[in-house]
């Protein structure tokens, strides 16, 4: 007789739950108001689901769904093992619009990305999969078809993806606007037709190291794909100088290119891209060492928005290329020229006069510029200069330092094998601008022979020890702060 009383009160309870539902649900969001219907079918069947937790009794569930939002995917995961309205509210798609698989790399393997993309759905917007190389073809083949409001793709050091992958991304993934495919290497111009083809809408693209690529896809995508600002080529061995001669006119839209270690670039592919991308801001051609001044020149008379070029050892330019450059490009901001070791004090007096907006320079193994120069440029970015790079610049003396002590928003000087500056000149420079980085390498130095074995501790510890100096703020170091204090070299 009991038992029938409790089976009726239950049934009672659970008709009642079942009308306040029902009018509460023009006020509840609609996932919610599902995962209710969900969990009521499911305590409905069993006695003794009940759920008497303090937060959740207090907390509307549409303001825990706000908090749960606010969680990682680890957060996530074992908030979904804390009891089952947890687990709903947890597993909710609307939380699983931004995955980064980057932590749990070694473990991801096909069958998750699979469950990923059943549970998520139409809510994922952005994925990396960076560095989980058990990922392949048949898991991405399930994913880009369940998922097609992704917009956001990483699939960095995938090595298991091929073609086969980007003619899904291109079959399902419509609205797609950044995809990284860096050091994918089974990549081809086929997974870029397909790419160009099913996603006009890409706006990054970065496919460096994929050396079976050539001209043709680069110059597919870059036709198909009319919103393209940022392209990454690095050490995209495939590509010839004629790359962009048949797309020129249409590079308008493109705003950062890196052809880092493009060793077949040559002055016709600088004159294509200066012609073409006339609104590019960022350049790397770093490791390009067949461009000569005609490549300066031609970036100096069409690229004025230029404002970061990186062309550390481009061994063949010279001064020449370098004052059409500072004439053209005036908002320029950052510059590396390391390894330019045909560059004088000529070009770092005109990048000083003409370029305002400079302040971030790297001069490293220029052997040629002298205190001059640098002190042109302290005076005339006194307000501006950051970072300043001069390892292996062996005519620049004390006077350097003395002269950068008055930039004020100086931040970081390299100095390393700067053998004419001296340790007691970097000291005082510390003491004047103990908020600023210096890093300084002195080569040791041979001991002197002494035949008599020196049994006192620290003074011959001192005398025969090389001279190992990385220099940092006294602030930053301790040690530096107790040598200051107490006087010792």
């Amino acid at each position: 007789m009991e038992t029938a009383d409790r089976r009726s009160a239950a049934a009672a309870a659970n008709s009642r739950r079942a009308k306040r539902l029902a009018q509460q649900a023009h006020k509840t969001h609609p996932v919610i108001q599902a995962k209710q219907n969900q969990m009521y079918l499911i305590t409905s069947r069993s006695q003794v689901q009940v759920d008497n937790s303090l937060i959740n009794r207090v907390l509307p569930k549409e303001v825990l769904l706000k908090v749960f939002s606010f969680l990682d995917t680890k957060a996530l995961c074992r908030s979904a093992q804390v009891c089952r309205s947890w687990n709903v509210l947890a597993l909710d798609g609307s939380n699983w619009q931004r995955v980064d698989l980057f932590t749990f790399q070694r473990d991801v393997k096909t069958s998750v990305v699979e469950n990923l993309a059943r549970r998520c759905g139409g809510f994922l917007k952005e994925l990396s999969l960076k560095g989980c190389e058990n990922v392949h073809d048949s898991a991405l083949r399930t994913f880009t078809s369940r998922c097609p409001n992704l917009e956001h793709l990483s699939l960095y050091r995938c090595k298991r993806v091929t073609d086969a992958s980007c003619e899904n991304l291109g079959r399902y993934c419509h609205k797609l606007k950044y995809l990284n495919l860096e050091n994918c290497s089974s990549i081809t111009d086929r997974a870029l037709r397909y790419i160009g083809d099913g996603c006009p809408s890409l706006t990054y693209l970065n496919i460096s190291w994929c050396d079976a690529v050539q001209d043709r896809g680069v110059q597919v995508i870059i036709t198909s794909c009319v919103s393209l600002d940022t392209l990454i080529l690095r050490g995209c061995e495939g590509l010839t100088e004629n790359v962009f001669g048949p797309v020129e006119t249409q590079m308008s839209s493109l705003k950062k290119l890196n052809m880092l270690q493009c060793f077949q670039v040559t002055d016709t592919t600088v004159r294509n891209i200066a012609n073409g991308a006339k609104l590019i801001e960022y350049l790397c051609l770093s490791n390009c060492n067949q461009i000569t001044d005609r490549s300066l020149i031609a970036l100096g008379v069409n690229s004025e928005h230029l404002k970061a070029l990186e062309l550390s050892g481009c061994i063949l330019l010279g001064d020449n290329g370098f004052i059409q450059l500072a004439k053209g490009c005036k908002h320029l901001e950052r510059l590396d020229i390391e390894d330019c070791s045909l560059v004088s004090d000529i070009t770092i007096n005109s990048l000083a006069n003409k370029c305002d907006a400079l302040h971030e320079l790297s001069l490293s193994h220029c052997e040629l510029i002298t205190d001059e120069s640098i002190q042109n440029l302290a005076t005339k970015h006194r307000d501006t200069l950051n970072v300043l790079e001069l390892d292996n610049c062996p005519q620049l003396t004390d006077a350097t330092l003395s002269n950068l002590r008055h930039c004020r928003a100086l931040k970081r000087i390299d100095l390393y094998d700067c053998q004419n500056v001296s340790k007691e000149a970097i000291v005082r420079f510390q003491h004047q601008r103990a908020n600023i980085e210096i890093h300084a390498y002195f080569a040791p130095v041979t001991p002197p022979v002494d035949p008599v074995v020196n049994r006192g501790g620290t003074p011959g510890l001192k005398r025969d020890m090389p001279v190992l100096c990385h220099l940092m703020t006294t602030s930053m170091c301790p040690v530096l702060r107790y040598l200051q204090k107490t006087g010792a070299n």
